[in-house]
């Protein structure tokens, strides 16, 4: 058996498989800008592109506070299959996510139990709108 490979992460604002096969991202993100907290994000999708071993594998997202503690109390899990020589793409919307404290949260990916990687995504306070004139 070889590890889990990971060759692709990325959290965006949209994502889909065509009939290609091809896995197309648009609006991939890093940071999540908030004006304050609790904050909701209405709605973003995790991309992952995994080589895996043929068969069935179980994978669970987990998102971690800073803290290391739970962020997400239902963690997504999703049963893929995987064929010899091809890659597996995974892609779980994720809506309404709320988030209570500022900081890099992470998405932990599991692949059959094991831990295979994660993705951060820092949630940072939104600065105030400078008031007064702007200089042209």
């Amino acid at each position: 058996m070889t590890p889990p490979e990971i060759r692709l992460a990325a959290l965006c604002d949209h994502a889909l498989v065509g009939q290609d096969g091809k896995v197309s991202i648009m609006g991939v993100f890093r940071n999540i800008s908030v004006t304050g907290l609790p904050a909701q994000h209405p709605r973003m999708f995790l991309v992952a592109i995994l080589g895996l071993d043929a068969g069935t594998h179980a994978v669970v997202v987990r998102l971690r506070k800073p803290d290391g503690g739970q962020a997400m109390p239902n963690a997504p899990e999703i049963s893929v299959n995987a064929i010899a020589g091809q890659d597996v793409n995974v892609i779980v919307e994720l809506n309404n996510l709320s988030f209570a404290t500022y900081g890099t949260h992470r998405f932990d990916l599991e692949i059959d139990g094991e831990a295979a990687g994660s993705l951060p995504v820092s949630i940072v306070q939104m600065a105030p709108p400078q008031s007064g004139r702007r200089a042209n």
